[in-house]
């Protein structure tokens, strides 16, 4: 009988540590779980499109077609849900200052785009309100979060004219 009791308690004791270690998981350790509504912390993108500079009146508005890849290790949710994750643009003056103006958004086609994964879109974008020379820096957002770019990514930048 004491046998079995202590058998018992070793075997008790070595599933508890191989839960804890990790042993006889299937989860994928190499991939961050990520679920709607969560936020971030792999911020990393690549965007392009065949406009690289373009002329607008200002107030005037351009659609810019892009395409958008998930280089992270997160799955970006779309919708129209707090917290996803979209396209959106920013304008810099060329004295490189960001305008107080956040532009609209182009959402995902899909409802998930997993780390590898590409989604084309249509950016609506509307120029500034004052003639010059400026820059359209393109990013995805997770709402409510951060812009990419302000976490490091490389932002698709095109540079534009308003007449």
């Amino acid at each position: 009988m004491r046998n079995t009791a202590k058998y018992g308690t070793m075997c008790i004791a070595f599933a508890v540590v191989a839960l804890l270690s990790g042993c006889g998981s299937q989860q994928n350790t190499s991939v961050a779980e990520t679920h709607k509504g969560e936020r971030l912390t792999s911020f990393s993108q690549e965007i392009t499109s065949q406009v690289h500079e373009f002329q607008v009146k200002a107030r005037g508005a351009y659609t810019v077609d892009i395409n958008v890849k998930n280089t992270g290790t997160q799955p970006w949710f779309g919708g129209k849900d707090a917290m996803s994750v979209d396209a959106g643009y920013r304008w810099v003056d060329d004295k490189g200052n960001v305008l107080p103006i956040e532009g609209n958004r182009a959402f995902l086609d899909r409802s998930m785009v997993q780390p590898g994964e590409s989604d084309a879109l249509t950016l609506q974008v509307v120029a500034p309100p004052n003639p010059g020379s400026y820059t359209l820096r393109i990013s995805m957002v997770q709402e409510g979060v951060n812009w990419f770019f302000d976490r490091g990514a490389t932002p698709l930048s095109l540079q534009v004219t308003v007449q």
